[in-house]
């Protein structure tokens, strides 16, 4: 799951490849992922749907991918965190190093682990959004609740004549206090 974050990992490319070489790529991944492609040649073996669901969700981050390296923002900020990701796996590897990794495998999880930690921040910010809606829905649910309960206590009141009886009995009241005077 963490490991289709960076888009240049999921085209394979160098993260200073220029665009045309990452459309080239996305060509050609787009040529051997495409479910359409897929499903005819599954459908020419043994049928099988697996295969093409499969498929479909790498041809996805494939296109995620591209999508997000067409953006010239994106593309920097990226390349940023590759940038930054390659020169942690150098400390990494020039620190400490106890299962003699290489140099490429530290700056490779080092890019793995920002673009998670990224991701893992993105997803908490959205259940945090997701959590606060929610409250905000069932506080609005709660108050109309309770103006419909207040809306049904009156209907009701007025409806069964307890009222017509308790301000008729005030004013009964009202009337015989003036005639003593």
């Amino acid at each position: 799951e963490w490991y289709n974050l960076n888009p240049f990992k999921v085209l394979d490319v160098c993260h200073e490849a220029p665009i045309d070489i990452l459309s080239r790529r996305y060509k050609a991944l787009s040529l051997l992922l495409h479910p359409d492609k897929v499903k005819y040649l599954s459908m020419e073996s043994d049928g099988n749907g697996d295969i093409v669901e499969k498929a479909q969700e790498a041809f996805e981050y494939v296109r995620k991918a591209m999508n997000s390296l067409k953006d010239e923002t994106k593309a920097k900020y990226y390349k940023d965190l590759v940038e930054q990701g390659m020169k942690q796996g150098k400390k990494d590897y020039e620190n400490n190093n106890p299962n003699k990794s290489t140099l490429e495998q530290c700056q490779e999880k080092a890019v793995m682990k920002i673009f998670a930690e990224i991701e893992r921040k993105r997803r908490d910010v959205e259940r945090r959004k997701r959590n606060q809606e929610k409250r905000e829905r069932e506080q609005e649910d709660a108050e109309k609740d309770k103006l419909k309960k207040e809306h049904d206590f009156e209907k009701k009141w007025i409806d069964s004549g307890r009222v017509e009886k308790r301000i008729g009995n005030w004013r009964d009241f009202t009337k015989d206090k003036r005639s003593k005077y």
